[in-house]
């Protein structure tokens, strides 16, 4: 039979072991665990652009079916330009947060709209969900 010092010793071992490899391990991870990275090249990033595009697709499909319901044919369809800026953040998924350049089909104007998207690969059935899709508000250029 050991003696408790030694089992002591074992498990006190253990634990520093243990400690030490998850210190090294997150901060490998450049940054702050669960934190927003942000994502350069943006412009020739193929997946954000395709993000960008499928956000813009599903606030148009929402548009389409709020205005049959009030019979009304204002708020048009808005036109995807591309993504400007985009940030990631690992949850339960990606989280995708874009500041995507559209056309108002209605004035024909260029706007920057804020949207947040969750990308979850392992869903078959729905692997994107878009959380939020808003204009973006002005920035004060001072």
């Amino acid at each position: 039979m050991a003696k408790p010092s030694l089992t002591l010793s074992f498990l006190l071992l253990f634990f520093i072991l243990a400690l030490s490899s998850t210190f090294f391990q997150v901060n490998s991870l450049r940054g702050k665990v669960g934190g927003r990275q942000k994502i350069e090249d943006v412009k020739t990033n193929k997946e954000v652009q395709e993000l960008g595009k499928y956000c813009v697709s599903e606030v148009n499909k929402s548009l389409k079916k709020y205005n049959q319901q009030k019979g009304n044919g204002n708020g048009g369809p808005i036109i995807f330009t591309s993504v400007v800026e985009a940030e990631k953040q690992v949850v339960s998924g990606i989280k995708y947060y874009l500041k995507i350049s559209a056309i108002s089909s209605s004035s024909g104007f260029p706007k920057i709209y804020d949207a947040v998207v969750v990308v979850k690969p392992w869903v078959h059935s729905k692997p994107r969900q878009l959380l939020n899709f808003s204009p973006s508000p002005p920035t004060d250029t001072k």
